[in-house]
């Protein structure tokens, strides 16, 4: 497929010149890998930065949901330099990952009772104070130490982002204190013990703000042991914004995706379209739900509920655990952008995330991403750590939490013993709320013991296209829809879901890594591409500490939860089960336990659906039950309803299929049941009904339901 030369910064041409692979060692001392090994950053290629960007340099790609043509400005990146043409196959896709800079990790000391006199790389020259002593090259530190630096080229400069290479025994807390308009400003950071570079934008990158003057850091161990500790450079960037200020999201393409990363979001996938294919749905761009910080594609992790002085929060009724979400928390609090490097197919991003069940509550604990465009599919590369130094449980850990559209209604996986050899699929088109404790069982998919094709796919059921995932050594997947209406917006509250899941346990101050690759297409296009590049990751590392929920080849994996055929809308878990579809407003009321329908103008009706329970079958039921109450409010007398039926192969409401029953105005609940035997339209499946609830109407008028279901 032929590659398109993109307009871009001096940095990614930079990056790609100055490519060289080298084996990165994390904070757990993993030996030396290739530059295929799972961890974000012994996937990383050693790349020196130039210390001084000019902001002028950034391309960001804006992007529409509205924009239908390829080769607009807004679906992909051109060429500045008229008649440059790119190769048709480049020698190399460029993996962006973190600054690596070669330094001496020797450094002269000159100490003086309580203070030292410290000299560098590159010049570099420090004082230091608040050390237990000094060592050979080393400051032996517990709490407390501060280094002050003088004004300089480099320290006095303006910046928004800052690199240190450093040496440490133990994982470390780090302050940094500079000016900001003008005033005193301080962000905090972590540091994994071993011999690093790491670096950092500030906390007002984003905002476009710049820092200046340097003046000091401060260090402390995370786990209070004494560590011996060496800074041996510090650098400080002008650095590019790589964002769309309107939505912070920045966006990297090629021939066949567009993909758009949303810094504010901890860098989160927001976007993906697929350029190749994007008329197969009408209406569908972005294949992702973004409605909120809680959706994308992202990391999240769980671990205790309470320890010491951390006591996780509530959400959605139930008691949560520590929970660092990558986009943010329950109350939309964004999460920290804490690095980003780009290449042309390549965006690498670091960043703090939020506690979800907490208000505002950003974690100690850091996730790195490494997202990469191939011809026909998108690799991320993933590695968390947490400074928490808390003692987590094993608990099912979402690797990763996967959101896409409501409208790709077929959950697909191979559910067999002989992966990649094209056996038979399964799949299924009813899957509930897996939020619902009801059907969580029945949302949760165990992999056979010696399955290797662990892949998954959310497709819609039409017209077999949609979007896959494949995690190799996935114990599980948990999948559902949440309020699944069909929708083809982005920002619509319904949305699929499949997370694969490992029970893992989080271990303070040690990387969890593993790999996935995201691909589009048919069922079969999808599985096609993964199995040419299944053996891209083993994933190894995900069957390290961890339990095992894999099954035996023989036993079944999965076996579907009888849910019976009513809905319980006195659970407010199943009120995306009713949608408006005219001049209707629908709310849960919690003090009468039953869905509100409101009249919002003439005719109003709201469309119920029986998805979440599965097949209803007509041979089987005979009888539609409503339990419901009419306030004595109500201002109008007829308070008949309009029951359209959609069985078999009616799937829309026509008048042909319709039943009117009278109902009571009393303030109390009532149950009607309607008989439906004797109508010839009652054949094949229950699809769905459209409830028009009160025949003549005035806005404001209420009905309340609190069950729906046949017998």
């Amino acid at each position: 497929m032929k590659k398109q030369t993109s307009s871009k910064t001096l940095l990614s041409l930079l990056l790609a010149a100055l490519l060289f692979t080298t084996a990165c060692t994390g904070g757990t001392g993993d030996a030396e890998t290739e530059s295929t090994n799972t961890s974000t950053e012994a996937i990383t290629e050693a790349i020196t930065i130039i210390e001084t960007i000019p902001e002028t340099e950034v391309e960001t790609v804006p992007d529409t949901e509205a924009d239908t043509e390829i080769g607009t400005e807004a679906d992909t990146e051109t060429d500045t330099e008229a008649g440059t043409e790119a190769p048709d196959e480049p020698a190399e896709i460029v993996v962006a990952g973190p600054e690596v800079i070669s330094f001496d990790k020797n450094i002269n000391i000159t100490s003086s009772g309580s203070k030292a006199s410290v000299k560098a790389n590159d010049g570099l020259a420090y004082t230091a104070e608040g050390y237990k002593s000094v060592g050979d090259g080393a400051f032996v530190i517990n709490k407390g130490f501060t280094v002050n630096f003088p004004a300089s080229d480099v320290t006095g400069a303006d910046f928004n982002r800052f690199s240190i290479c450093y040496v440490s025994t133990q994982p470390l807390k780090g302050t940094v204190t500079y000016t900001e308009n003008d005033k005193a400003k301080t962000d905090d950071f972590f540091l994994e013990s071993g011999e690093h570079t790491f670096s950092c934008v500030t906390t007002s990158y984003l905002d476009g703000i710049k820092g200046k003057d340097v003046a000091s850091m401060t260090f402390e161990t995370c786990n209070g042991k004494d560590a011996e500790f060496a800074l041996c450079l510090l650098k400080t960037y002008d650095y590019p914004v790589y964002t769309n200020t309107s939505e912070d999201t920045y966006y990297v393409s090629n021939d066949r995706y567009k993909l758009g990363i949303r810094l504010c979001w901890g860098g989160g996938i927001n976007y993906l379209r697929d350029l190749e294919n994007k008329n197969v749905i009408k209406g569908v761009n972005n294949l992702i739900n973004q409605a909120d910080t809680g959706r994308l594609v992202q990391q999240s992790y769980y671990g205790t509920i309470s320890e010491g002085d951390y006591q996780a929060g509530v959400y959605n009724g139930s008691q949560w655990r520590y929970n660092p979400v990558q986009g943010g928390d329950k109350e939309q609090n964004h999460s920290r952008i804490i690095d980003i490097v780009v290449t042309e197919h390549s965006v690498y991003v670091k960043s703090q995330p939020m506690d979800w069940s907490l208000d505002g509550q950003i974690t100690p604990s850091y996730m790195e991403n490494s997202y990469t465009l191939y011809e026909d599919h998108i690799r991320v590369d993933n590695r968390f750590v947490d400074y928490s130094g808390m003692k987590h449980p094993f608990y099912h850990q979402e690797l990763p939490a996967f959101y896409t559209l409501s409208c790709f209604d077929r959950f697909n996986w191979y559910d067999g013993s002989k992966g990649w050899t094209d056996d038979t699929l399964s799949y299924r088109d009813d899957l509930g709320f897996w939020g619902d404790s009801r059907y969580y069982e029945d949302c949760t998919f165990l992999i056979k013991e010696s399955n290797t094709e662990t892949w998954c796919a959310w497709t819609h059921s039409g017209v077999d296209y949609g979007i896959g995932l494949y995690v190799p050594n996935a114990d599980s997947y948990l999948a559902g829809r949440h309020a699944y209406n069909g929708s083809t917006d982005s920002m619509s509250g319904a949305t699929n879901y499949v997370a694969p899941v490992n029970t893992k346990q989080l271990v303070s101050y040690e990387a969890l890594e593993y790999s996935y690759l995201m691909a589009t297409g048919s069922v079969e296009e999808i599985r096609a591409t993964f199995k040419a590049n299944k053996d891209f990751s083993d994933n190894a590392t995900l069957h390290e500490n961890y339990q095992s929920r894999r099954v035996p080849d023989s036993e079944p994996s999965h076996t579907p939860v009888d849910k019976g055929s009513t809905l319980d809308l006195s659970n407010p878990a199943n009120q995306g089960a009713v949608t408006p579809a005219n001049n209707a407003e629908v709310a849960y009321d919690g003090g009468r336990k039953a869905l509100k329908l409101t009249v919002k103008g003439g005719d109003p009706n709201v469309n119920v659906s029986f998805a979440s329970l599965g097949t209803l079958s007509t041979s089987q039921y005979n009888t539609l039950v409503i339990e419901y109450m009419i306030p004595t409010t109500t201002q109008e007398k007829d308070t008949r309803c309009d029951l359209f039926v959609c069985a078999g192969s009616v799937t829309s409401a026509i008048a042909d299929c319709c039943v009117r029953k009278a109902l009571v105005k009393d303030g109390q609940f009532h149950t009607i049941e309607v008989d439906l035997s004797g109508y010839s339209w009652w054949t094949g499946n229950l699809n769905s009904i459209r409830f028009d609830f009160l025949d003549v109407a005035t806005t404001g008028d209420v009905v309340y339901v609190k069950t729906i279901g046949l017998k």
